[in-house]
């Protein structure tokens, strides 16, 4: 046996080697990646649902009690609840699945998110208001 047929032999094994790792680890950042993009839409999704149920929460109960001086602390609460449930209805099971397992209570992140959602709306520049 020559020197020559052994090291060609070992060369081809540690490079298969080889190529096989560095296609497991592209596999697992494409996987990575794939996986990312899919939970980012997940939480758009679920952000676009939470302001969506506080503007039409706003729409259709906050600005008719404002217009009445009757904005009151628990007419607040009411609304809190109602955007909060209204949101609840419209999240997918999968949605509520993703929420639950990466944040831990939906009810708690969903009003959260309504919060954060409200002081976005309160501080937008002038110039946006009107959109």
């Amino acid at each position: 046996m020559d020197w020559q047929t052994v090291l060609l032999s070992v060369l081809s094994i540690v490079l298969t080697a080889l190529v096989t790792w560095a296609s497991e680890r592209l596999i697992s950042y494409l996987n990575t990646k794939i996986t990312n993009t899919k939970y980012a839409n997940y939480l758009t999704d679920a952000v676009e649902i939470v302001t969506r149920a506080v503007k039409s929460t706003y729409q259709t109960y906050v600005e008719a009690l404002k217009d009445k001086n009757m904005f009151t602390e628990e007419a607040q609460k009411e609304a809190l609840t109602r955007a909060t449930n209204l949101a609840m209805s419209q999240l997918s099971q999968e949605l509520q699945t993703f929420i639950t397992t990466n944040f831990g209570d939906l009810e708690g992140w969903i009003q959260n998110a309504i919060e954060s959602s409200l002081y976005d709306l309160k501080n937008k520049p002038t110039s946006d208001k009107a959109n």
